[in-house]
């Protein structure tokens, strides 16, 4: 697990770097709101399609070729791209190699943990949930200090540093990769056959859509956007804000670890949510409070996103497989959401992006509750 943990913080201290810098540096090079929508909107379309293809390979070698011969390399490249990248179709390119890298890292991640840590599966997933924000919290702090003071190529330079560093954790898996390697007898069409899975398989796979909705658009592009032109931050207090906002959710998560997911868990966080969405985009001092207030929802909802998870796959011989397909919806609707949010934004304003936020939220709050309660 701790070579897991190590590729886990390296892998999102980079994402969470690349999430700042990327619309960022587009806007810095007049690049409209609409047209960085479209940029962004090719990862989760990547994700679902070589997820797919990754899970499959993943249950037939086993979970860990993928990070050593997928993950890590996806993530240098990636980086390396948007290094060098001087046009809108060369970061179109990057953020294809880097819905590779992230499919690759998602496509086994829990496969890893369910693998390594037997009984306590829902709690070491959500456990590394708390792992990705903080590292993600230092990768925008990093991201942010850089772009202030020392440009965007030294700050990309940073982060392609970071990328080559995660070979030493994935080349250490090589002995469990010898290890994990088992033949199987199914071929990959087989596998990623979504037939056999029962009603309420599918409710997660529901439910798990409407979270990414909630999260997906908001934070890869329509608040390091807003912060930019609506609310003339620096690239310093957008990276400390995002730093904040990771490491809240982190604690929150850790802090809950041991609290039920229950009814009156579902009207807190939903409430929190509703309120801080529908005042978001008139916020003006405010802001900081509000953008707090939905990194503690996140805390508190992950809970609810890894049990329901565990619960419909742990126990199966097609682990890496099930999340994937229980990801399908979700992925298409983040490449409709991000697609689409950039262009709703520039002609209607923030509050429908934000307010919708809220709600799916709440949507995928009490689906959440319902499922865990189904025998």
């Amino acid at each position: 697990m701790k070579r897991i943990i190590a590729i886990t913080f390296l892998n999102y201290f980079v994402s969470g770097g690349l999430t700042l810098i990327i619309p960022l540096l587009l806007l810095y090079r007049n690049v409209s709101l609409a047209e960085i929508g479209i940029v962004i909107s090719i990862l989760p379309l990547v994700f679902l399609l070589a997820r797919m293809l990754f899970a499959a390979l993943a249950d037939q070698v086993g979970w860990a070729p993928i990070f050593i011969l997928l993950n890590w390399p996806a993530t240098l490249i990636s980086t390396a791209i948007y290094f060098f990248a001087n046009s809108v179709p060369a970061f179109f390119l990057g953020k294809t190699v880097e819905g590779a890298k992230e499919s690759a890292y998602w496509a086994v991640n829990r496969t890893a943990i369910f693998s390594l840590s037997p009984k306590k599966e829902e709690r070491e997933a959500t456990r590394i949930n708390a792992v990705i924000w903080l590292s993600t919290a230092i990768g925008s702090a990093v991201a942010g200090i850089g772009l202030a003071y020392l440009g965007f190529s030294s700050t990309l330079g940073i982060m392609l540093i970071a990328s080559a560093v995660i070979g030493i954790p994935a080349a250490f898996l090589w002995n469990t990769w010898k290890k994990d390697a088992k033949p199987r007898t199914q071929n990959v069409v087989a596998l990623l056959d979504p037939r056999g899975r029962d009603k309420t398989f599918w409710l997660v796979s529901f439910a798990l859509l409407f979270n990414s909705l909630a999260t997906y658009p908001l934070i890869t592009l329509l608040l390091p956007v807003f912060m930019d032109q609506q609310l003339a931050y620096d690239y310093l207090s957008i990276g400390l804000a995002f730093m904040l906002y990771n490491i809240l959710a982190a604690v929150v998560t850790i802090l809950t670890l041991k609290k039920p997911l229950g009814v009156r868990r579902v009207v807190v966080q939903s409430l929190i949510a509703l309120i801080a969405t529908f005042l978001l985009a008139d916020s003006g001092l405010y802001f900081p409070a509000l953008f707090l207030a939905l990194a503690v929802t996140r805390g508190l909802g992950i809970g609810f996103f890894e049990s329901m998870i565990a619960k419909v796959t742990k126990n199966r011989s097609t682990v890496s497989v099930d999340i994937g397909l229980l990801h399908i919806p979700t992925r298409l609707a983040e490449f409709a959401s991000v697609l689409s949010a950039g262009f709703i934004a520039q002609s209607l304003g923030y509050l429908p992006v934000f307010a919708a936020s809220g709600i799916f939220f709440t949507i995928f709050s009490v689906l959440s509750l319902h499922v865990l309660k189904l025998q």
